[in-house]
């Protein structure tokens, strides 16, 4: 018989000591018609189930209509990536059209005709995600294997304006102790210092052997 608890890449085991208590905590704030928090920094040592962890958080989120979920890669570019995400789901760039959000200078998107293209990338999500707010969606944006990058300072530093614009996205974001912390203490990541964290213990061996 193989290990029935076995990760492989992120991927949810065939049996899961789940950290319900933990997981409904961060589904339960977010949903909150008035949520008071809009992110998560989810750590623990390596091989403890962070990528399952949010990607469980993730899937019960997609299962509720107002919801739609984007998972970034932390090594690309993420605020173009996001806006990339974002226009390839159908409804959404839909939604952009009628709004008359011409993306076209970041290669994706289609022509507006008598409407200039959007040249900054903040500006361009902030009118996408102003757009998906009046149809009453939310974002939950999912970064895994966060580390002190210029990338995702760059991002963090757009999500706080998002936030203090009262736009309608969401964050999880995994990594490392040494990792969170050194982006939480970086130049300009204040707001990272007030935000929660989820501290995930290593799998308990008591409950596995339970179930």
């Amino acid at each position: 018989m193989s290990n029935p608890y076995t990760l492989v890449f992120g991927r949810p085991p065939l049996e899961m000591a789940e950290r319900k208590n933990q997981a409904e905590r961060i589904i339960s704030e977010f949903c909150q018609e008035r949520p008071s928090n809009y992110l998560n920094l989810v750590t623990g040592i390596r091989g403890c189930g962070k990528t399952v962890f949010i990607t469980q958080i993730a899937n019960r989120l997609r299962e509720k209509k107002e919801w739609i979920i984007v998972n970034l890669n932390p090594q690309r570019e993420l605020l173009t990536a996001l806006a990339s995400k974002l226009n390839s789901n159908q409804m959404l760039s839909k939604i952009f059209k009628e709004a008359e959000i011409n993306l076209q200078a970041f290669g994706f998107g289609v022509g507006i005709k008598g409407v200039p293209p959007v040249t900054d990338i903040e500006e361009a999500l902030t009118r996408m995600l102003r757009s998906i707010q009046k149809h009453r969606k939310r974002v939950l944006i999912t970064i895994d294997e966060a580390t002190n990058s210029k990338d995702i300072r760059i991002f963090a530093s757009a999500f706080q304006i998002f936030l203090r614009e009262e736009l309608p996205v969401f964050l999880l974001m995994t990594g490392l102790y040494n990792h969170i912390d050194r982006l939480r203490n970086a130049k300009g990541m204040t707001f990272l210092e007030r935000a929660p964290r989820t501290v995930l213990s290593p799998l308990n061996f008591t409950a596995m052997v339970e179930k």
